[in-house]
């Protein structure tokens, strides 16, 4: 059989005639083909971050790192398989194994970030566990080695884990403790004995390798009924060295006649002495719970119930209370307050006394009532006394108003008729006074005028007699013997 075959540029074939052989040809050729086979062969190119496996008939194996290429050749390849380089990220490493000529197998750690080709006889494991771990400030490695030791290295901090040496490494946070917590820490000694230390906040606690804390299981409300309190519901490490307080009900509380309640009280409290505490204790609301239900029971036994609800108000006092007050100090506490919030009877009993609340609280509220009509009656008439008072006042003030605004004006009128009156004298004063120079001046002027004609040997009485002939009134006076006389002018 004879055929034609174009072998195009690139590309690369075998051909296998009869006999078995085979010849390769590459292209750009064309053949002539007589009874012969062709088999078209592959081109591999890998990329720098690949590689190429090849399998050699002889059984060998071999590595080339890309760039490369490499045409496959039928007479000496068994496979060749194109893989990506391993690729390590940063904090993370691999365990490479390497089998040498005799057979013995080494282990050596690859850290990352790094890409790397293993060798044909070279394989890798990759372990979640085998990476850099790495510790902040507030945090702490706990490392775990194969020899059965264990330490602690305080943040910050990175270890990368060894497969030779470490079992495990964790990342632990450091326990914070605030101004008001305490830690309780137990340290075992290289004699094998434990010893026990407190430590106050604030403070970032990391423990040692040999040292543990102290696990604290209180009693603390129930998921179901928080009003009830279970054994080691409460659980922590952190101890609060500041007051505190618990709410708690005392159950079957019964009294003198027989009325069955529940007693409910809040309790205030507060650490003194943590040594104390964990010497005689371990368990310090269970003891509250036990001292406060005695010291509740012992007062309601001895009275009625009519009698325990008037003495209700005794339960917020601390002499009440001898039991946990004792208790609480035995034990390295101190009961600051008590209050008492309340009780609850039975479903009939507390029927009948809300019965006799509603005809008290109903008799109250009409006394309450009659009382404040009363009130505002009397207010009423309060107020209308001040209000009358006022209008006295009132009338009293605008009777005291117009009389000064009278006085004043009459004080006004007479200051005004006093200066009318001084200025009408001074107007006659200087009126008479005007007169008197004038009558002055004429007098002064005729006592001249006669000097000078008495001077002109004038007789003056003939003058002045004959100057005044008809006179108002004539005076003649006879006498003899020289009589005295004395003469008084009335006019």
């Amino acid at each position: 059989m004879i055929g034609f075959r174009t072998v195009r540029r690139g590309d690369r074939i075998a051909v296998w005639n009869t006999a078995g052989d085979v010849k390769i040809v590459d292209g750009p050729k064309r053949l002539v083909l007589f009874r012969e086979r062709i088999e078209s062969l592959r081109r591999l190119r890998a990329e720098p971050h690949q590689y190429l496996r090849i399998r050699f008939r002889d059984g060998r194996t071999e590595h080339v790192r890309g760039p490369a290429e490499l045409w496959s050749d039928p007479l000496k390849h068994d496979s060749i398989e194109i893989q990506d380089v391993e690729t390590i990220d940063a904090n993370h490493a691999v365990l490479l194994y390497r089998r040498d000529e005799d057979e013995s197998v080494s282990r050596r750690v690859l850290y990352g970030p790094a890409q790397y080709m293993p060798h044909a006889n070279e394989w890798l494991q990759r372990l979640d566990r085998l990476r850099r771990h790495n510790a902040e400030s507030q945090q702490y490695l706990v490392v775990r080695y194969l020899d059965g030791r264990t330490e602690h290295l305080r943040g910050p901090a990175d270890l990368w884990f060894d497969p030779d040496e470490h079992e495990s490494i964790d990342v632990q946070d450091a326990t914070p403790i605030d101004a008001h917590q305490a830690l309780v820490i137990y340290r075992r000694e290289t004699s094998n004995q434990v010893s026990r230390r407190i430590l106050h906040g604030p403070s970032l606690y990391v423990p040692e390798a040999n040292e543990w804390l102290h696990q604290f299981r209180w009693h603390g409300a129930d998921p179901n009924n928080t009003r009830r309190k279970v054994p080691r519901a409460l659980r922590f490490t952190k101890l609060r060295v500041i007051p505190d307080q618990m709410y708690f009900d005392v159950e079957d509380v019964r009294t003198a006649d027989d009325a069955l309640l529940i007693v409910q009280v809040m309790v205030f409290f507060e650490l003194e002495d943590i040594e104390q505490m964990l010497e005689q204790t371990h368990d310090p609301i269970a003891d509250f719970i036990n001292a406060l239900s005695a010291d509740v029971i012992d007062f309601a036994a001895g009275r009625t119930f009519e009698e325990f609800k008037e003495a209700t108000n005794n339960l917020n006092e601390l002499e009440e209370y001898s039991n946990l007050v004792a208790r609480a100090g035995r034990i390295g506490y101190r009961i600051n307050k008590v209050v008492f919030r309340g009780y609850v009877a039975s479903e009939k009993l507390q029927t009948m006394h809300d019965d006799a609340i509603e005809k008290r609280t109903a008799l109250k509220l009409e006394s309450e009532t009659e009382r404040q009509a009363q009130e505002l009656a009397d207010l009423k008439l309060d107020r209308e006394a001040e209000r009358e008072e006022k209008r006295r006042t009132m009338q009293r003030a605008q009777v005291e108003h117009d009389q000064s605004i009278i006085q004043l004006q009459h004080e006004g009128d007479r200051e005004r008729l006093e200066s009318d009156h001084a200025m009408e004298l001074a107007h006659q004063r200087d009126q008479q006074r005007a007169e008197i120079d004038h009558l002055h001046s004429e007098n002064e002027e005729r006592l001249r005028f006669l000097r000078e004609i008495q001077g002109l040997q004038v007789d003056l009485t003939r003058y002045l007699v004959a100057q005044y002939q008809h006179p108002d009134r004539l005076i003649q006076i006879d006498g003899a013997e020289g009589n005295q006389l004395h003469l008084h002018d009335q006019s």
